[in-house]
């Protein structure tokens, strides 16, 4: 009874002074990527959207029309983000060593993009070529070698003696996104500065053809906010599901407390759209968030007992539940370590399912 009441007591004390016990997970690291709806985790590459911006003057084609422009940052396959280097001087001052910059370098900027069936890119480098180059208007003849040595006038402009006054880009924007925000990176007044057109192989019968190019550019500008329907500019205007999933809040949710449309899915969404703003900045998001708290409101007259009890169930005995809670106490999912016993030399780690069978 003695060495039971000490074991209890040395149990007790242990918890107070060491609440993690003498194993601790990867949970208390977790913390810094989940916490306040995972604000601080990192955000996903494949999560962006590119917008070109072209000089209507410069842009001097009546079939390439507003639709094509805003689908050319559709067909980016993948890009680079900005990069930045500058070049430094070490002086003396006074023995002290001072480190001064002398100039800043923008690092171009490389594109990789769909050669789609339309050939929507290739009208887009066309149009590009044709602006600065003035040798892609001239006929044929131009180039005839006996021209050039002719003694006739050479009435053809070659080159880039093509009248060419604005910059065919005013910008080209990259925004990355993440939980509902984006970030946007734009390349002030970039010109291209190569091109490549691929290659094509008959060997490759699922490899897609794909052009790229690199831009230069003289600065760069950032912006962020609240991603919706035309945030950032041109986002969701063409070739984009508005529609809501039925699975959603948006479009009814599931009824069920936790996962995506649950109950607490539905909360999330109205309150971070209350904390944001984006609930009152435009007529879209007040109708958002207004059917998002009636669908949510919905949902939780329709939990029950039941429900709620089978659902704790479900997450309790699913590996993703155990991974969440067995994991809080030992470092191998599903596993539990339990207290050694002196009377018993052999001490075995069973599988949570097994314990109280």
């Amino acid at each position: 009874m003695a060495n039971k009441f000490t074991r209890f007591l040395s149990d007790f004390a242990t918890g107070l002074t060491q609440p993690k016990g003498i194993m601790g997970n990867y949970t208390h690291a977790t913390r810094l990527f989940i916490d306040d709806t995972m604000r601080l985790a990192p955000r996903t590459k494949f999560n962006y959207y590119v917008r070109f911006e072209f000089d209507p003057t410069a842009l001097k084609s009546g079939s390439f029309k507003q639709k094509h422009t805003e689908e050319t940052g559709l067909l980016v396959k993948n890009v680079g983000l900005p990069k930045f280097s500058f070049d430094t001087e070490t002086i003396n001052q006074y023995n002290k060593k001072h480190n001064v910059y002398k100039k800043i370098t923008y690092d171009p900027v490389s594109f990789s993009m769909h050669d789609d069936n339309q050939g929507v890119i290739s009208a887009m480098w066309a149009l590009y070529y044709g602006y600065y180059v003035a040798d892609r208007s001239l006929p044929t003849g131009a180039f005839d070698a006996d021209r050039y040595r002719s003694k006739e006038t050479n009435n053809y402009a070659y080159g880039f003696d093509n009248n060419s006054s604005v910059d065919f880009f005013k910008s080209v924007t990259i925004y990355t996104m993440g939980r509902r925000r984006f970030i946007g990176y734009t390349l002030i007044n970039p010109k291209i500065t190569k091109w490549d057109h691929g290659e094509m192989d008959y060997a490759e019968g699922s490899e897609p053809a794909a052009s790229s190019m690199t831009l230069q550019y003289e600065a760069v500008q950032y912006t962020a906010g609240t991603v919706s329907q035309g945030s950032p500019k041109g986002f969701t205007n063409l070739h984009y599901d508005t529609q809501s999933s039925p699975l959603g809040v948006a479009g009814g949710g599931t009824g069920l407390l936790s996962g995506e449309g649950g109950v607490l899915d539905g909360l999330e969404s109205i309150f971070g759209a209350l904390g944001n703003g984006s609930a009152f900045s435009s007529p879209q998001g007040f109708l958002g968030t207004a059917i998002a708290a009636v669908n949510t409101y919905k949902n939780i007259r329709g939990l029950s007992k039941d429900g709620l009890k089978s659902e704790a169930l479900n997450i309790l005995t699913s590996p993703a539940g155990i991974n969440q809670i067995s994991n809080t106490i030992s470092g191998i999912a599903g596993t539990i370590f339990p207290k050694n016993d002196a009377k018993n030399k052999t001490t075995v780690a069973r599988k949570r399912g097994d314990i109280g069978t």
